[in-house]
């Protein structure tokens, strides 16, 4: 019998995860990243120098502990398999990946997970055609995922900020009119609650509301989703209504617009213009009644100088410019926020309203809040959760990640 060569599994474990074509990352059960191969940095845009043991807060603001499959794992102690994910990388780019989170147990406690992700950008044999993805069943889910519940109102949009309050009262006013509408707000300003309001302050409100996030979709899938698709059109085609018959009579928000390519966002200002769509393989001009909302998560003058937003897109598009400011600079609502944050999950947990420190308070007013209103509701909600029966919340309450980032700043 030939004998085995003896392999130190650490060289081996080195050798597979640095030249196999799938990206790995491990985090501890604090959230720090503890391991990231080079494929996992190609498709998120980092060096693992860049990200080794700092929290995924950090480097993703806008994630949070409830869109996240590494907590959700973590929280759980279950593994996640083949969960489709899609966000913007560093660079600016648009990333689809299939996501597996294994998390990492001993002695019955769960010491952190490790997380495999295939960029889907680069699958292209697996997607040969939007037949493909018709059949898919992760991806299909996506365009179930289309949001046509408009719950929101304006009384939602919950602020003391008096400029606030005059834009609200003035989007009120104009609200029922077809104009279309362009939102410039930065992650987790509430664009989207402006959007529903708009819709159910408008003529359209019994009619559908459908919510598109752009950057959701690869691009080579998007103008099907946007104008519907013919039989016979491209192998293995069927006729498929697009977003914009789905939303005729009603509204039809575009997130994150500027993710469109091109020569998309051509096409878009067409139908704009002449109101008319054309199916992808079809000849036949369909008429439609869309009142078009779209959010930008940058300014939109930065995106039209950089090239990302069509100028005349632009201008089709605002008739009615709204711009939500980041939380840093509304310094009167963060503290507002904070009071109604508190008391709301003081109420759903059944726990007494706390109080809190000088030193917190202070901390909250002088904080960045990358992640806005979405992110003090996260932080919120973990602080209520872990400081359960203390009568005063105090810094060491906060996540780790700002843990970290305090001390870094000392």
């Amino acid at each position: 019998m030939k004998k085995l060569i003896s392999i130190d599994t650490k060289i081996l474990f080195e050798i597979i995860t640095k030249n196999i074509d799938v990206g790995i990352a491990i985090i501890d059960k604090d959230g720090y990243l503890v391991y990231y191969n080079k494929a996992m940095g190609e498709i998120e845009g980092f060096d693992s120098d860049e990200v080794l043991n700092k929290h995924i807060f950090d480097l993703f603001p806008s994630v949070d502990m409830k869109n996240s499959s590494l907590f959700r794992c973590l929280k759980t102690g279950k593994p996640i398999y083949n969960d489709l994910q899609s966000y913007i990388n560093k660079k600016g780019k648009k990333i689809f990946s299939i996501i597996t989170n294994i998390p990492i147990i001993e002695d019955g406690e769960i010491q952190g997970v490790v997380e495999f992700a295939e960029n889907i950008n680069k699958i292209d044999k697996l997607y040969k055609s939007v037949n493909d993805w018709l059949n898919y069943p992760k991806l299909n889910n996506l365009e179930s995922n289309v949001d046509n519940i408009n719950c929101y109102n304006f009384d939602d949009f919950k602020t003391c900020d008096k400029s606030l309050l005059n834009l609200i009262e003035k989007v009120k006013r104009i609200a029922s009119y077809d104009s279309n509408v362009l939102i410039y707000g930065e992650t987790g300003t509430g664009k989207e609650i402006f959007a529903q309001s708009i819709h159910n302050a408008s003529k359209r409100k019994n009619k559908p509301f459908i919510a598109q996030n752009c950057a959701a979709i690869p691009d080579n899938l998007l103008e099907s989703i946007l104008f519907g698709t013919e039989k016979g059109s491209f192998t293995g085609a069927i006729t498929k209504e697009g977003l914009f018959e789905q939303a005729n009579g009603g509204t039809l928000l575009l997130d994150e617009l500027n993710t469109l390519p091109a020569y998309l966002q051509a096409k878009l200002l067409r139908v704009l213009q002449e109101g008319y769509i054309r199916r992808v393989g079809g000849n036949e001009l369909r008429k439609i009644d869309v009142r078009v909302i779209a959010t930008v998560n940058e300014d939109p003058l930065e995106l039209i100088k950089t090239q990302r937003l069509r100028q005349d897109l632009f201008f089709r598009l605002s008739t009615l410019y709204i711009r939500i400011p980041p939380l840093r600079e509304r310094k009167e609502d963060i503290f507002f926020l904070t009071d109604y944050f508190i008391d709301k999950y003081s109420s759903m947990f059944k726990i007494p309203v706390p109080k809190l420190s000088k030193e917190l308070l202070n901390f909250f007013e002088t904080y960045e809040w990358k992640g806005n209103v979405r992110e003090l509701i996260n932080v919120i909600e973990y602080i209520m959760m872990t400081a359960e029966g203390e009568e005063e919340i105090k810094i060491k309450h906060l996540p780790a990640y700002l843990l970290d980032y305090i001390n870094r700043k000392d």
